[in-house]
């Protein structure tokens, strides 16, 4: 078996870490301490907002006073963070169509989740030879973490089966809520707060998840930290084997979809398509000219808009009775020549003559057309449609 664009794709998937990926990096940065600034200055805010209203309050007792604080510090502290980091995430992995971004649409999607496992792997490795889960190891978990959830949207986006958008950034929400009630239970002095926190966590009985370790096998760790580490590549790899079980449903059930039920920049593999050849010649090539019938996150053949066969094609049939002529002139784009009305009335003799007035006169004439992969149609050219006007089909120029 030829791996060779295998061996390219991963390459490219550890390449992204240092060129298209750098907004995650920064955003780590600069979100993680912009969060801590937000925190204290809410905090302090809020403190002096109570203390106009109500006066004096105490958590112990448990008030009245104090559910309406933690209510405002879980708004402020875990909900709109979250939100907020979720937006970020997805709004730099999707294009302004809300689709993935061009760097993402691998043929084999797995590869994109390769770097981030083998970074995760060789944490835990290290974090069992220390025998402990050190804070330099949890912070190398935790980015390796992130990565594979964020790469595993990215997937997500990308495959056919399974590919559900609002289940995607659902499980980053989860992750980011995670994480911020951990920054904020180890942070809760920079709060000001550090005995409404402790007072919350008491009352609502996870005082021992946010504040305990746990030993398991001579290592031990933070529950809570460790907890904020593992859930983004726990979401991510759940999600990756449930995907992985319904491409293989799939490809036992082999359905026939219509291309105008797939997003653009979505993988359109082989194995959904049992029409005849010149069906799955659509749009489907791959760089190398081959593919395989495979799952979502094998080696298949790609529907991001590299293969004109069914183009060329679709125009043999119009230009079968030599009446039209169809030229491909880029990947995925077909010009058709129609001529003009009054063809008819060209004399023979001058229809025969090659590069004669009467041939110029009719390429001057020649109305263009843009061919669109999904229903097979033409529509106008240079009329600036993002939809196709037959299919309303989002049109991908990338």
């Amino acid at each position: 078996m030829d791996t060779r664009d295998t061996r390219r794709e991963l390459g490219r998937s550890a390449r992204l870490l240092v060129d298209e990926e750098r907004w995650l990096f920064v955003g780590l940065l600069a979100g993680g301490v912009g969060y801590l600034v937000w925190l204290a200055g809410t905090g302090v805010a809020v403190s002096q907002a109570a203390t106009l209203v109500a006066g004096s309050y105490a958590v112990d007792p448990w008030s009245t006073e104090s559910t309406a604080l933690a209510v405002t510090f879980a708004v402020l502290w875990v909900l709109l963070p979250s939100l907020l980091a979720v937006r970020y995430v997805v709004g730099n992995l999707t294009n302004l169509r809300g689709n993935v971004e061009q760097c993402y649409r691998f043929d084999r999607p797995l590869v994109a989740l390769a770097p981030p496992l083998v970074v995760l792997a060789g944490g835990v490795a290290l974090g069992a030879v220390r025998g402990g889960a050190t804070w330099d190891v949890l912070a190398v978990l935790a980015l390796a973490s992130a990565l594979s959830l964020v790469r595993t949207v990215a997937y997500g986006y990308r495959v056919y089966s399974f590919s559900t958008p609002r289940l995607l950034q659902t499980l980053l929400f989860v992750s980011t809520v995670v994480a911020t009630v951990t920054t904020v239970s180890l942070a809760s002095s920079l709060t000001g707060h550090t005995a409404l926190v402790e007072a919350a966590a008491a009352r609502y009985g996870v005082a021992v998840i946010a504040f305990g370790t746990v030993s398991r096998a001579g290592v031990s760790a933070p529950i809570l930290p460790l907890a904020a580490v593992a859930t983004p590549a726990a979401l991510a790899l759940s999600y990756v084997w449930v995907q992985l079980l319904a491409s293989l449903l799939v490809r036992l059930r082999r359905p026939d979809v219509p291309r105008s039920a797939i997003r653009a920049g979505q993988r359109y593999p082989q194995v959904v398509q049992p029409g005849t050849s010149d069906r799955l010649a659509m749009g489907t090539a791959s760089g190398g000219g081959s593919g395989s019938t495979g799952s979502d996150g094998t080696d298949t053949q790609s529907s991001s808009g590299r293969g004109a066969g069914s183009a060329t094609a679709s125009t043999t049939d119009a230009s079968g009775d030599g009446s039209d002529e169809a030229t491909t002139d880029s990947v995925g784009q077909t010009r058709v020549y129609t001529p003009p009305k009054d063809a008819e009335d060209v004399p023979p003799d001058a229809a025969d003559t090659t590069n004669g007035p009467t041939e110029a006169r009719a390429s001057d004439e020649a109305v263009k057309n843009e061919f669109c992969p999904i229903c097979g149609e033409t529509y106008e050219a240079g009329a600036g449609h993002s939809n196709c006007p037959n299919c309303n089909a989002v049109l991908d120029h990338e």
